[in-house]
């Protein structure tokens, strides 16, 4: 039975918890001890952002802290993130999970497995925020702000996060980081928020304070956001004009830190399915970005009001068939002209037969006035691919390489080209859909777009190259700073290989005037 546990901060994380108790027992050293200590087990995994064992911890800490399962998930984990972008019952299937020993499947569970928006590989922390917890706390602590997917900005402070060396989910399974280890005082990088990057930021942290654990379901979503296509003007005769939308989101959003989360166009675009029939759940973090370019002046509060109020399960159609006082007779002998239309067309499946000279009338009678028989009384359905074509994959191979070659040669040096990532590479070739669902059966394919495909590095240097000859051309002095607006760079998007190209261009452009 624990005996002392230190009392949670405002906004922590209940992994920060564990790892200052090892500091306040003096235990830091054996995190076995702590595992014991805290769990009352050893089988419990330090996971900072959706841990489970939480009944186990309850148990044994009972003692000094009274708190239930839900009341821990909610203030002092990264679960209410994802809460309300989940169906009921998932959002129950977690909660369970996060307090029974059986944790090995939430993170799947809540999508963040599949997701291409990582968690951070390390720790952060504000340098600002760690000097007021030394001074007002006495020590500092992880907050869950600062580990928020694709946020890298404190939004008290204007600033940007900085790394720490411990990893997020380290190898080591048994092992807390405490914060008063791993931070240490750092000069703060003064970030600019534009109001949606302000929004975004704050819609998480509406999200952390929620109470309520509660999961909408995919239903009200889909119909959410077909009806905010629908208010914005984005629909066409009840289309909804995914194009306009995206072009509305790339205005918000390019060259904002949110940029690379904005997806290609093309049929597998999270985008365009956000705002279809929704078949499974999206990332938090793009639910925020449609939410904040769209809807700027609603708070988060709102939009989820506001998506309640549709149904959470999908209306079903049931047919309502009233008595039609046929006679037994008549209904006897349609009955037994469609039993006869199977029997002399075998191979026919229902489409099939309605399509026979008969067989239409006779469907539509059984339909209409003998329904549930019909219904016991159907073929089986048509095979999906009666034949299945011959697909010359090697010769498709070739030609997408052939095509390609082409297409690359042609625009490549063409200037204000956009980046050319696999999925624009691929829009290019006839039958595009079909060459993204086929990748691994055209092997020269994927290898020829792996070795040219741009990334977002490649394509910045190729900015600077341009904003070079520009500014030079223009008879401009080439400095640093012109080489970066000019070639729209945000400063915190210099990695060290631009920053070596901009010296590099910079030595060009003095001698070049000398």
């Amino acid at each position: 039975m624990l005996t002392y546990f230190p009392v949670p901060y405002e906004d922590e994380l209940f992994y920060s918890c564990i790892a200052r108790y090892g500091c306040h027992t003096g235990q830091a050293h054996n995190q076995k001890v702590v595992l014991r200590d805290v769990w009352g087990t050893d089988r419990a995994v330090a996971i900072p952002d959706l841990p489970s064992h939480l009944q186990d911890f309850i148990d044994n800490a009972g003692a000094v802290w009274q708190i239930s399962i839900k009341d821990l998930i909610a203030q002092f984990t990264l679960a209410p993130l994802y809460f309300p972008f989940l169906s009921a019952q998932q959002t129950r299937g977690v909660i369970s999970s996060m307090g029974s020993e059986d944790g090995g499947g939430i993170h799947a569970r809540v999508g963040i497995v599949a997701s291409r928006v990582p968690i951070p590989a390390y720790f952060r922390y504000c340098p600002q925020c760690f000097e007021e917890q030394l001074v007002e706390l006495g020590e500092p602590y992880w907050r869950r702000m600062h580990q928020l997917p694709g946020i890298d900005v404190c939004i008290d402070h204007r600033c940007k996060l900085e790394d720490t060396t411990a990893p997020f989910h380290p190898k080591e399974k048994h092992h807390y980081h405490a914060a008063i280890i791993e931070c240490h005082s750092r000069q703060t990088l003064g970030v600019d928020l534009t109001h949606p990057e302000q929004r975004v930021i704050e819609y998480h942290q509406e999200l952390l304070n929620i109470s309520s654990l509660e999961g909408l379901g995919v239903n009200r979503w889909s119909l959410y956001y077909q009806q905010l296509a629908k208010d914005l003007g984005f629909t066409h005769k009840s289309r909804v004009q995914h194009q306009d939308i995206h072009q509305s989101l790339k205005q918000v959003w390019e060259n904002s830190f949110l940029d690379s989360f904005l997806p290609e166009m093309n049929e597998k675009s999270w985008l365009i399915n956000l705002f279809r029939k929704h078949r499974k759940s999206f990332n938090p973090l793009r639910h925020l970005m449609v939410i904040a370019a769209l809807t700027p002046d609603k708070s988060l509060s709102e939009i989820l009001k506001q998506v309640k109020q549709f149904p959470a399960e999908q209306e079903r159609f049931i047919p309502v068939f009233i008595a039609t006082g046929k006679s037994s007779s008549e209904v006897k002998a349609h009955r037994n002209e469609w039993v006869k239309l199977m029997t002399e067309h075998p191979d026919c499946g229902v489409k099939k037969l309605r399509k026979l000279n008969s067989g239409g009338c006779v469907y539509a009678w059984l339909y209409r006035n003998d329904y549930t028989w019909l219904m016991h009384h159907r073929p089986e359905k048509d095979s999906a691919f009666e034949s299945l074509r011959y697909v010359d994959y090697p010769r498709w191979d070739r030609e997408n390489v052939n095509a390609l070659a082409a297409i690359y040669e042609n625009v490549v040096q063409v200037e204000g080209r956009p980046r050319l990532t696999v999925s624009h590479l691929i829009q290019q070739l006839p039958r595009a859909n079909s060459v993204q669902k086929h990748l691994v059966d055209l092997p020269l394919t994927k290898q020829w777009l792996d070795l040219h495909a741009e990334s977002l590095e490649d394509y910045q240097i190729i900015r600077l190259k341009s904003a070079y000859q520009y500014l030079f051309e223009q008879n401009q002095t080439i400095k640093r700073w012109k080489l970066i607006r000019a070639a729209n760079i945000r400063e915190e998007l210099v990695t060290e290989r631009i920053e070596r190209e901009i010296i590099a261009l910079e030595m060009l452009g003095d001698n070049t005037r000398k």
